[in-house]
């Protein structure tokens, strides 16, 4: 059902490649606009976006890291609307910022509350068909819909177990049929609400078997199929909108071509070598954190740990 294509990227704090990157979206033009975290050391010279190809070419990146408007410091997520704004999560100053999708700062919304349009570390975004903004409020245990000026349209949650509640939601997506999923991370299932954010109903159980989920973060929908970065498995899964398991990705990376190029400058007889070693590990997921699906049905892996994209193509 999936076939592995190629690896997008290498480690590079400051340069053509990634820093632990978080997520990242896809625009018209087929562009990915990819965050990079960075770690607690490295985030002064690493933070920042990253534009490249599908196929791996290093285009422009903009912003860094500052609390200024336009800059970043905390980055959890990202999302392009249909008029190629770039709106970016960020846990540490808890808004949203909006971008031109040159990186252009425009303008920002939310801020540190409880209060309805407010936020508390902010952890995934999704765009909705009729333009609205998605928003996991992820420590207010709830999720919220925004216009793209930032005004709250509406927003359903709340701390618990229980049907409809949260604990600590991170991915969100809206689906063709018009329902949103929500990767409910605390509680290790999907929750899936109505177009005004009434409760329908949730899929998944904690632990590693077949179809269950531990730390769900990231999550995708294309079609009848719901894609999940299951990144306490190291794993992303593929569900169809009835919650039924129906393929699992584990990670099958080869050497990205920027990575390749790198080890012709640095060490021409290394690529050679590697062909002779055993990089089963190597090429694993290590804690992926986000997944999206472009049209033409290739799925990209945010492979955070290992400062990568793994891209696969979809047979049917």
């Amino acid at each position: 059902m999936y076939h592995y294509s190629h690896t997008i990227g290498m480690l590079a704090l400051v340069s053509r490649g990634f820093s632990n990157p978080l997520d990242l979206d896809i625009d018209a033009r087929g562009l990915l606009y990819v965050i990079n975290r960075s770690n607690f050391h490295q985030q002064a010279i690493s933070v920042r976006i990253n534009i490249c190809s599908a196929d791996g070419k290093f285009i422009s990146r903009f912003s860094h890291f500052s609390a200024a408007d336009g800059g970043l410091i905390w980055p959890t997520s990202i999302a392009i609307d249909r008029q190629g704004a770039v709106y970016v999560a960020d846990e540490h100053r808890n808004d949203i910022q909006v971008f031109s999708r040159e990186g252009e700062y425009r303008r920002k919304w939310g801020g540190l509350g409880v209060e309805r349009g407010k936020m508390s570390r902010p952890a995934g975004l999704g765009i909705a068909a009729d333009g609205g903004i998605f928003v996991s409020d992820q420590m207010n245990d709830r999720i919220q819909k925004f216009s793209p000026e930032g005004e709250c349209i509406w927003e359903a949650g709340g701390k618990g177990r229980g049907p409809g509640e949260m604990d600590k939601p991170w991915g969100i997506a809206e689906g063709k049929d018009g329902h949103i999923y929500v990767a409910d991370w605390g509680n290790d299932r999907v929750q899936v609400y109505g177009p005004n954010g009434e409760y329908i109903w949730s899929f998944g159980t904690s632990g590693a078997g077949v179809g269950q989920l531990k730390r769900p973060a990231g999550i995708a929908v294309d079609g009848e199929r719901v894609y999940v970065a299951d990144w306490g498995n190291d794993r992303v899964q593929v569900f169809g909108i009835d919650g039924t398991i129906m393929a699992a990705l584990y990670g099958d990376a080869d050497l990205s071509l920027r990575a390749r190029e790198w080890l012709a400058e640095e060490d021409p007889d290394m690529v050679a070598r590697r062909q002779h070693a055993d990089f089963d590990v190597e090429r694993r997921f290590w804690g992926p954190t986000a997944v999206r699906v472009d049209k033409q049905g290739r799925v990209f892996v945010v492979d955070s740990c290992r400062h990568r994209i793994q891209v696969y193509q979809r047979d049917n």
